[in-house]
């Protein structure tokens, strides 16, 4: 099956063919002095010229050898296989060459034996055809005799576009309702001036070639998706990403075999087309080469910009696979791909892509859920280490799909890779929200915080920073009560206009601002000291330490819990699931922590049981004769009602 465009593609082949005017005309003695000049330069008994269209081959000069026809099917031609690898094609010996052992060209008439054929490019990066020096006997050509067969290509391609009748019209898009600029005129400076770097309808048309083949040889296509180019166009310009992507592009050819094909295939994404004698060891090997190669920074003027770039691979083998096929298949993998940090790739495979249509599945009932406000905070008990007693919880998202109770570390990188955690973290803190009057009706007239996760995609986005300060104006505090933020120690190296004015916003409302994972990241201590931090949560790493055997963890652990004191930060440690932990902690001064040791996150439910079992409540306030409390309908409705509304700013 072919893609919707490509009936409209290969009709511009047979426009410009036709225009030549010599598809099915008869002998010209200009075609046989190249193809008699090529057999002679190359050392063999017959030259070709031969073209391509949809289906056939044509052979328009043959020097050397009688032909009783004057095509051939497409499929069966060397011709066919060197204009999809747009470079020159020499096989010393066919009958060892399992590409093309089998080929009726070679077992039969006219038994070829040596194959060198040199691509017939238009200015437009459109291979035509090829010309072709064969021998009946195994042959090897020398570096001067190949130079000369691609002159003698050039030349040809010279010859016939003087032919042309009228220029060929190409698409000016990048097709399938991509929005991209025309391409420049030959003769611009760069990559597609060389005709190595090609249109994504070029490069559609190719991979129709190469699967009509039908050689069983797999091909590889590698989609490339460089993360910084969105960044770059908002930031710098589109001239500044253009030029971002320019330099992709060269550092991709680079890495390249010179028989790969590099298109624009989307505003940030570059496709690699592979043909030919690819195995899945040699496609990692060149992925990583690429990898290799985007890793240093791009410097352009006084920007330092990275060209961290996704890949995600697909393998043909051969198969009666679609170029629909192909393409999903690179889609699925490059989604794989882009949920690792940094640089990556990923290949995709039979297991690979039921993962990768469960993962689709997955994130868009995670979507749905979201939208519905499906997922649940679960509170795990934050305790005082001197006493034992619960002073807060840590709201932690929980999903119920199904009869299951998805965790974090199960969607979490989906809603990184699709840059919507802040969705996420809206919801979570409203629902925290909700449950602090449900909470402080258990232990009424007792300081307690609910704490909750700030990522950074909310802390960049100016209008999610203001969302979550309307939540926090129409949900006061129940008296006693605060709310605190973790917000994770990067965040606060990599800050965006009006991120401290932001913190300051908070505070003023009585947030309470913590960083969260400390150790783990790279703030600075000027940071720490200018900004409005409060607390410092410990990072689980380094309470798992404490029980190696490594003297070294725990002095730097004593270190860093100095300095904090030494700083007039509060110190929480997470992740403590032992009592030597806790002790350990204790004695060095820790004020609080969670973990497993004391309680996992419980629904809200669950939470108030386990306050009400510690008796905190204190002696019941005396009520008038005949009067009796009433809960508000609507709140009713909701199983909770709220306590009265105050200003927490004044009080």
């Amino acid at each position: 099956m072919q893609p919707p465009d490509l009936p409209a593609d290969e009709e511009q082949r047979l426009e410009f063919l036709l225009a030549l005017g010599i598809l099915d005309s008869g002998p010209d003695p200009s075609f046989d002095d190249i193809s008699q000049l090529a057999r002679q330069l190359a050392g063999t008994e017959i030259g070709i010229i031969s073209l391509v269209d949809r289906d056939r081959q044509w052979f328009k000069s043959c020097s050397g050898l009688h032909l009783g026809q004057q095509q051939s099917p497409r499929t069966v031609s060397f011709c066919g296989h060197t204009i999809l690898q747009r470079e020159p094609l020499i096989i010393e010996d066919a009958l060892l060459d399992p590409r093309f052992a089998d080929n009726p060209l070679v077992t039969g008439e006219p038994e070829i034996r040596f194959y060198a054929g040199f691509p017939l490019l238009t200015d437009q990066g459109m291979a035509i055809g090829s010309l072709c020096a064969i021998s009946r006997q195994p042959h090897q050509l020398r570096v001067d005799q190949i130079d000369g067969l691609r002159r003698l290509a050039a030349l040809t391609m010279q010859h016939l576009q003087r032919l042309h009748r009228q220029p060929l019209q190409t698409s000016s898009g990048l097709g399938d309702g991509e929005q991209g600029e025309p391409l420049p005129p030959p003769g611009r400076e760069g990559l597609l001036s060389l005709g190595r770097l090609i249109r994504r309808d070029q490069l559609l048309r190719l991979l129709d070639l190469n699967l009509a083949m039908g050689t069983g040889a797999p091909l590889a296509l590698l989609r490339c998706r460089f993360r910084d180019y969105e960044r770059v166009g908002a930031t710098f310009g589109g001239l500044v990403a253009e030029e971002f992507i320019d330099e992709a592009a060269r550092r991709l050819i680079v890495a390249l075999p010179r028989t790969a094909t590099v298109a624009r295939f989307a505003d940030a994404e570059l496709m690699v087309m592979l043909p030919f004698g690819n195995d899945p060891q040699e496609v990692e090997r060149l992925a990583e080469r690429i990898l290799a190669l985007m890793a240093q920074s791009y410097r352009n003027g006084q920007h330092s910009l990275s060209l961290a770039v996704a890949i995600g691979i697909a393998l043909d083998g051969g198969t009666d696979t679609s170029v629909e096929d192909l393409l999903s298949d690179t889609s699925m993998a490059l989604q794989m791909a882009r949920r690792a940090s940094g640089s990556s790739f990923r290949f995709i495979d039979a297991a690979a892509r039921v993962d990768a249509r469960e993962t689709y599945r997955l994130e868009s009932d995670l979507r749905d859920a979201l939208t519905a406000k499906q997922l649940e905070a679960y509170l795990q008990p934050i305790i005082d280490l001197s006493s034992g007693e619960p002073l807060g919880f840590e709201a932690l998202a929980r999903w119920p799909r199904g009869d299951q109770l998805l965790t974090p570390a199960s969607f979490l990188p989906m809603l990184a890779a699709n840059g919507i955690t802040a969705e996420l973290d809206l919801l979570i803190i409203e629902k925290a929200l909700a449950a602090m009057p449900l909470l402080a009706w258990t232990v009424p007239q007792r300081q307690m915080r609910v704490s909750v996760n700030l990522s950074a995609l909310l802390l960049e986005d100016g209008e999610q920073r203001a969302r979550l300060l309307a939540l926090l104006d129409d949900n006061p505090y129940p008296p006693g009560w605060s709310l605190q933020v973790e917000i994770v120690e990067d965040a606060f190296r990599a800050t965006t206009e009006g991120f401290e004015p932001f913190l300051a916003e908070l505070v003023a409302r009585g947030v309470v601002i913590a960083i969260d994972d400390f150790g783990t990241g790279y703030s600075s201590l000027a940071r720490l000291i200018a900004l409005p931090i409060q607390r410092v949560k410990i990072d689980r790493a380094f309470v798992h330490s404490l029980e190696g055997r490594a003297e070294s963890a725990r002095t730097l652990l004593r270190t860093m819990i100095s300095m904090l004191h030494d700083l007039g930060l509060q110190v929480i440690a997470e992740g403590v699931e032992t009592a030597a932990q806790r002790d350990w902690l204790r004695r060095h001064g820790v004020e609080a922590a969670q973990g497993y040791l004391f309680h996992r996150p419980l629904p809200v439910s669950e939470a108030i049981a386990m306050l009400e079992a510690l008796h905190y409540r204190p002696g019941a306030l005396a009520v008038e004769p005949g009067r009796q409390r009433s809960v508000p309908p609507a709140a009713a409705a909701r199983g909770f009602w709220r306590l009265p509304r105050f200003d927490r700013r004044r009080g």
